[in-house]
Parts: C-alpha cells; sequence; structure tokens
C-alpha cells in the first residue's frame, strides 16, 4: 500500500519520540507476564487474524478506551498494526498520556505473518469451550455464549445456529434456532435457559442414555474426509504450538481460541 507524503512526515515525525522493536522481540516480549500486546488495526483486520493473546484496540478509540483497558500507566505496551506506521502513531499519543513504557513493532503484522508467528482469529472473549456441559449436554454453555454475542456483533465470521456443531445440537434437541435464541434472550442465567429448555420439549427432552450416546459421538468427532483433513490440518497448522494432541474438532475449537496454549 501506497502512503501519502503528508501521511509518511506524520509517522516519521512520531517515529522520532518512539521507541520500536523488532517482530520477532515482541513475540518473545508477549510472553512474558504483564506485557500487553496491543493490535491497533481495523476490526476488520483483527477478525480475519492476529496475534494470540492480544487486546485489540483500533486506532481511533484507543485514547478513549486505553485507560479502561489498561489503567497502569507504567505497563509494558507492544503495539502493533499492519506494518508499523499506525503503531507509531498510537504509542506517540500513548506516550503524551502518560504512558511510558510503550513500544512500536517495526514489520507489524504482515512481518508477523512472514515469520510464520502463530495467528488466531479467536475474539478477545470467545464464546466458552465446546468441552464445557450443560444439562448433561456438550456445547450448550457455547451455544448459549455464541446467542448472546453474536446478534451483539461480537463474533463476526462464526458459524451461527445454521451450520456446524450449534445445527448438530439443535437437530438432536429438535428445537429452531429461533426458539433457541427466544430462549436466551429471555432467560439471564444458564439455569434459567435449562428450565425453559426443558419446560418448552417436555416430554421431548432426551434420556440420560440418549444424551450419553450423542455426547459420546459429539465430543470425538474427527475429520472423515481426506478433504477434512487436510482442511483440520491446515486450521491446526496457524494455531500456536501445543503439546496436547489435537485429533477431533472439539480440541481444535479449544486450540483456536488459545485454551491449549
Amino acid at each position: 500500500m501506497l502512503h501519502s507524503p503528508q501521511f509518511l512526515k506524520l509517522v516519521n515525525d512520531a517515529k522520532s519520540r518512539v521507541k520500536e522493536i523488532s517482530v520477532h522481540d515482541a513475540y518473545v516480549e508477549a510472553k512474558k507476564a504483564g506485557v500487553y500486546l496491543v493490535d491497533v488495526r481495523e476490526e476488520s483486520e483483527w477478525h480475519a487474524g492476529h496475534a494470540p493473546g492480544a487486546v485489540h484496540l483500533g486506532k481511533g478509540v484507543i485514547e478513549r478506551d486505553v485507560e479502561q483497558r489498561i489503567p497502569d500507566t507504567k505497563a509494558r505496551i507492544v503495539a502493533y498494526c499492519g506494518g508499523g506506521y499506525r503503531s507509531a502513531l498510537v504509542a506517540d499519543s500513548l506516550q503524551k498520556m502518560g504512558y511510558i513504557n510503550v513500544v512500536s513493532v517495526n514489520g507489524g503484522f504482515k512481518g508477523w505473518r512472514e515469520l510464520g508467528l502463530p495467528i488466531s482469529t479467536a475474539p478477545e472473549v470467545p464464546p466458552r469451550s465446546p468441552h464445557e456441559k450443560l444439562g448433561g449436554l456438550y456445547h450448550l454453555p457455547r451455544m448459549i455464549d455464541k446467542a448472546r454475542l453474536f446478534p451483539a456483533g461480537k463474533l463476526p465470521g462464526y458459524n451461527y445456529l445454521t451450520f456446524g456443531f450449534d445445527k448438530t445440537l439443535l437437530d438432536f434437541l429438535c428445537l429452531e434456532g429461533a426458539i433457541f435464541e427466544q430462549i436466551v434472550t429471555k432467560n439471564p442465567t444458564d439455569e434459567g435457559v435449562v428450565n425453559a429448555l426443558k419446560e418448552h420439549l417436555g416430554p421431548a427432552w432426551p434420556s440420560d442414555h440418549a444424551i450419553t450416546d450423542f455426547n459420546n459421538k459429539f465430543v470425538n468427532r474427527k475429520p472423515d474426509s481426506a478433504e477434512k483433513a487436510a482442511a483440520f490440518e491446515q486450521r491446526r497448522a496457524v494455531c500456536a504450538p501445543t503439546k496436547k494432541k489435537v485429533e477431533t474438532y472439539f480440541d481444535l475449537i479449544d486450540l483456536e481460541e488459545d485454551r491449549l496454549v
């Protein structure tokens, strides 16, 4: 992308007051306790892929929101953008606000990708793990979270109710997605949702035996074709390394959402 002369002049002026570090050093620092790796790119860029564990505070809102997210002005803040331009401007602004330990990542997320470093598509507050149970059912707590977060625009890109595990669970319960949404909206607690589901389904609520059989198949689902196995491996390969063997889709979701790192 070609930047305008005036923009580059602004960036170079900021860089005269800002300390920069390499992408590799940013990766090392991000692993340390108390370090905030801050992604200052646009929301669409963030959702397409970001550094695992990063905080998203886009340029344009970070000055407004940083004091709530990072109240300690002495905290180590490592800011990155696409290539190191916007993050320099942000670092300069934060220093003017009193943050004394801010650096900008020279090379930004482009450099992060070029080094083959881990990339995540997880939201900052992802829905719960599919391994969590409610009412005896795996994935139900996650689906409740998605029914709360997705309509609020907090889970862009997620398959929601009409596809994947959401659809599988709804089909097992013989329940329409719209009805599930209504139940979640009317009941602010997990217990309330389960009770409302049982009341709505009545005798159609599955037996303990049926739930056990469903859970066993659900939690252990793996790719069942060469094409799906290739797609599975592609998703796994871009995630951060983990010692756990990732073979099931449930494990892959946990890996992608940084629970196994």
